[in-house]
């Protein structure tokens, strides 16, 4: 594995593109927790917002840039989803900290990420299979973003709609996104499972 990573190119705009989303995660928390301290300065939920939206780009472009210019590489098939897990759990990681979101759902997105990871050097190791994203998988980052972004409106929400289901009981877009990480996972272990048994 580690001579066909070193053969292939590294320094690749898909490869930056993806290391980029894992380098955005400390001006996130930077100014998650500024926004915290003082919601009335909405400067701070702009920049958080505009985070939010190029985390989600480049998650988009890093597939499109490497097919587009046939960068795909062993690193950047594993760059990807290391920096996915690194935004994905660090962003909700802040928001729980910071925008009281439910901690048993970060925790149960984090074992779930514990055991895709598993599951996935278990694949490659033993049976020579790298794992692919399903579609489930490919929404998880932007999915995430949505669920990041509606704790960080709260402050902002609480003061405009108050009585709104969304301020009431915003747990439900956490629900959402544990149901589609679910769904994912059901469908991973499905087609992996019907590809080791064919093996």
């Amino acid at each position: 594995m580690e001579n066909e990573v070193l053969k292939d190119k590294i320094f690749t705009i898909s490869n930056f593109l993806s290391i980029s989303r894992a380098l955005l995660l400390p001006f996130f928390i930077h100014f998650a927790v500024l926004f915290q301290e003082n919601t009335t300065a909405m400067i701070y939920y702009y920049i958080l917002i505009f985070i939010c939206g190029l985390v989600v780009l480049s998650d988009y472009l890093d597939g499109l840039v490497a097919r587009l210019l046939n960068e795909e590489t062993i690193l950047g098939r594993y760059l990807d989803p290391v920096s996915d897990k690194i935004v994905t759990i660090g962003g909700l990681s802040t928001i729980t900290v910071y925008f009281n979101f439910p901690l048993w759902i970060l925790l149960l997105y984090v074992i779930r990420e514990i055991i895709g990871v598993w599951l996935g050097l278990f694949l490659y190791f033993k049976r020579g299979i790298q794992g692919k994203p399903n579609f489930w998988g490919k929404w998880q980052v932007a999915l995430v973003a949505v669920c990041v972004v509606h704790y960080l409106s709260l402050p902002i929400l609480m003061q405009h709609f108050p009585r709104s289901i969304t301020c009431i009981h915003p747990e439900f877009s956490g629900y959402l996104l544990i149901s589609i990480v679910f769904f994912g996972s059901v469908k991973y272990i499905s087609d992996y499972w019907e590809i080791v048994s064919n093996k």
